[in-house]
């Protein structure tokens, strides 16, 4: 009985570090965006299309291991808790690194001036990080409080969000039909950095059910 608890706690740290290895990879993600804007490099750009691949890959595993974890050791309410939690975790983080890809393709694409599309991204993009940084490391320390705190950062990133609308809208209505279709395809990629804040506050919830047991609805 107890090898079976003790293989069964490694699996469970296992699970667990595959999400905080898939958390860093998302993390990286991001930084490379804003990386790929700042310097204008589409090489950039480019490998993080190529390294989703990777990040699918590590979600599809914490699936497996999860569903295995559960069918052979029928865990207790607060094991099966943390392999829940693990899954719906990866399953937001996987969402997140598709808003990158999406941003990357849209930088590829692009072939008129969109400074003001990639100022936003940057500045946007910047404050989604520093998010995703907090709730990674809130999950790894199981701490609710700073889960709270990331949360509540994502106001702060809907208002910015607002800002750089009213930027994309009035440049729709003053300026040239090119400058105004580039206008409203920038409002679409910025749409995506926004969503992923949305999924930020999931994996806050999810951390205060892991840790409490409750479910909470945040924002």
């Amino acid at each position: 009985m107890l090898g079976n608890r003790k293989r069964f706690t490694t699996e469970l740290e296992d699970l667990n570090n595959k999400v905080l290895d898939m958390g860093s990879e998302v993390i990286e993600a991001f930084k490379n965006i804003i990386k790929a804007c700042e310097a204008n490099d589409l090489d950039i750009a480019k490998e993080i299309i190529e390294n989703d691949q990777l990040i699918n890959d590590i979600e599809i595993s914490i699936n497996v291991d999860g569903y295995l974890i559960i069918a052979r050791q029928c865990p207790v309410a607060s094991d099966l808790r943390r392999i829940v939690t693990a899954l719906k975790i990866s399953n937001d983080l996987e969402r997140i690194a598709d808003y990158a890809v999406n941003i990357a393709k849209y930088m590829i694409k692009t072939k008129h001036d969109n400074s003001v599309v990639v100022n936003g991204i940057i500045f946007l993009g910047k404050h989604l990080t520093n998010m995703l940084e907090g709730i990674m490391e809130s999950f790894e320390k199981e701490d609710v409080e700073l889960a709270l705190k990331v949360n509540n950062q994502d106001e702060i990133l809907d208002d910015v969000y607002k800002e750089e609308v009213k930027k994309l809208i009035n440049i729709g209505k003053i300026k040239t039909d090119e400058e105004s279709e580039e206008a409203i395809r920038g409002l679409l990629v910025i749409k995506q950095i926004e969503r992923a804040g949305d999924h930020v506050t999931n994996i806050a919830e999810n951390i205060v059910y892991l840790v409490s047991g409750k479910r909470v609805e945040l924002n």
